[in-house]
Parts: C-alpha cells; structure tokens; sequence
C-alpha cells in the first residue's frame, strides 16, 4: 500500500511499495543511483493535480495553465492599451515622414526644372548663333554665285572630256587587240605554224593493252608539231636526257634522233612563249632564256626544270588569253600539255 504524508484532497507525492511487489516499476537515478519517483493516479492527471518538480512547494499543472491563461489575458490587455497610447505617437511620426518624402520629391522637382531651363537657355544660345551665321551666309551668297556657275560649267567639260578621253582609249584599246590578233596569227601561221597530230602506230604496249584478237582499233597518240619538230603531249622527257646521255659520252647521235626532235620542239617553244608574251604584254612567271634552250650541254637534271618554266609560261598566256576553265585545270599538269595551252592561247585571238 502507498503511504502519504499530505491531505486526503491532494494526490500524494512519495509512494512507498514494497520492493517484493514493485521491483520491475522503479528504475534507478543515474546520479544518485537511488530509486526514487513519484506516481499518480489517472484521475489526477486528468485534473492536472500533479506536479514535475521534486521541491517541496511545487505549483501544480493546474495551477501552472490558470497563470499562463492569466499572463496572456494580462499581455493582450497591456497590448491594446500601449497601442490605443500610440496611436497618436503613431500617426504623427507616419505624417511627419510622408511630410519630409514630399519635401524630397518637391526639391528634386525643382532641380530638374532648374536643369531644364539651362538647357533651354543654352539652346537659345544656340539657336541664335545659328541664325546670326546663316544671316551672313546669306549676305555672302551672291558674291559665289557666279564662281559657283563657272566651277559648274567647268565641271561638265571635264566630264565631256573625260568621256571622250575613254571613248578613244576604247578605240585604242580595240584596234591594239586587233593588231595583236593580226600579229600572233602571222606569227603562228608564218614563222611558227602550231598544229597538233595523232600518231597511229602500232606498238608491242598497245597490243599488250587492246589484244590481239580485239578488232579495235589502236589507241592515238596525239603529238604537238612546232614548225617541223614535235613532241609528245604526255610531257615525257627521257628522249632528251637519253639524247643528252649519248652525246656526253661521245656516242654518234644516230641511235637516239627523238632527243634531238624533241630539244628543237622545246627551243621553238621558248620562242614562241617569248614573243607571245611580248606581243600580249603579259608578264611570264618566269624569264625564258632563249640561250638555255639552244645550249644544252648540261646535265640531265636541268631538263625537267625547262620543261616546268615552259609550262608556267604557257599557263599564264592562257590564263591572260581567259581559255576556258576546263583547260586552264588541265594545262599545268604536264609541260607538253602547258605547250598544248599555249597553242591554243595563239589560237583564241582568232
């Protein structure tokens, strides 16, 4: 049984139980390792007729919430009557700062007004140095009239002039293109007739490549002919270095005649490419030497860098005399092709 030391009326603070009976109920303080707490009954926590605190003269829960009630009752109570005492403090200090947002705005009012009205001043200023200046443009004026018609008139008869002066330099230019075409055709008629050919002899390679029971018939080589001499359009130079060979070693030239062929096509060439250039006024890539090409008692490495500078030379004339596209891509690609080029820059100014 508990054991109370308080009234009947109050829920008792210490219950004494047998150890025997409430072993598994109580738990030991960590502190002071003693078992010690109180218990109260269901309808006393209802009431709220407990209490949290081991002081001797504790407030109970009950007593604890009717305080809080009191002391919130008492806060909205204090509340309302410091806010009815400032409502006035209040309202003033609102007044007094609308009152000083109202000066702001009315001095910045009165800056920008000042601002605009020094523009406005400036700008009359101005207005009327505008005004006096024009006044004395105008006073001024009729003393340029007459220099101003004069320039004008002066301006026409140059314009007339000037379309004269390009009306002849057509005129020239015209009969200058014609004379160079009347030139480069005796030239390429008379002193170096250009002409090509197709050369259909058999050969041990070609019935390799057609067959020899294959009825076609066999593939032509086209060959370019300056004056009597020509050469081969696939720009192979070996005739000229076997020719070259043969004659530093002393051998008689009659074994190898296509170097020799092919060294007087070559020569002709450099002349033709020269006087090309001379009678269209084009500057060559490079300068042909006639001397080069007449003298070859050099080695065999100096033949294909002749060769390039003819087709250079030739590549530019047909690009001066505007060939088409399709054979200005294929004239640098072989030196003989490039020649090819050339003759028919000659012929484009039919």
């Amino acid at each position: 049984m508990a054991s109370s030391y308080l009234n009947e009326n109050e829920a008792p603070r210490d219950f004494k139980v047998s150890s025997t009976e409430s072993d598994g109920h109580y738990k030991k303080c960590l502190l002071c390792y003693t078992v010690k707490r109180n218990f109260y009954c269901p309808d006393c926590i209802r009431a709220g007729n407990f209490v949290h605190s081991s002081m001797p003269y504790a407030d109970r829960y009950a007593e604890k919430q009717a305080k809080l009630l009191r002391m919130k009752v008492n806060r909205k109570h204090v509340l309302d009557r410091c806010e009815k005492l400032l409502a006035s403090k209040i309202k003033k200090d609102t007044l007094l700062t609308e009152a000083k947002q109202s000066r702001d705005k009315l001095d910045l009012l009165r800056l920008a007004i000042e601002q605009r009205r020094s523009n406005i001043e400036e700008k009359r200023k101005q207005l009327m140095e505008l005004k006096s200046n024009n006044n004395e443009l105008i006073l001024k004026l009729p003393r340029y009239q007459k220099r101003v018609s004069s320039l004008g008139k002066h301006s026409q008869q140059q314009r007339m002039e000037l379309e004269n002066k390009v009306s002849t330099y057509n005129e020239q230019a015209e009969s200058l293109a014609a004379l160079r075409r009347s030139r480069i055709r005796q030239l390429t008629k008379y002193i170096f007739p250009v002409y090509m050919s197709y050369d259909t002899s058999e050969s041990i390679e070609d019935m390799e490549f057609i067959g020899e029971d294959t009825a076609e018939e066999p593939p032509q080589r086209p060959q370019l002919h300056i004056v009597a001499p020509w050469i081969s359009t696939d720009g192979d130079c070996s005739p000229v270095q076997a020719w070259l060979r043969q004659n530093k070693e002393g051998m008689s030239p009659g074994a190898v005649s296509g170097g020799a062929r092919v060294v007087a096509a070559l020569a002709l060439c450099a002349q033709l490419l020269a006087l090309l250039g001379w009678a269209l006024d084009a500057r060559l890539p490079h300068t042909i030497s006639l001397n080069e090409y007449c003298n070859w008692r050099v080695s065999e490495s100096g033949v294909c860098w002749r060769a390039r500078r003819l087709a250079a030379a030739a590549a530019a004339l047909a690009a001066r005399a505007a060939l088409p596209a399709r054979a200005a891509r294929a004239a640098p690609r072989r030196a003989a092709r490039a020649r090819s080029a050339a003759h028919a820059c000659s012929r484009c100014y039919y």
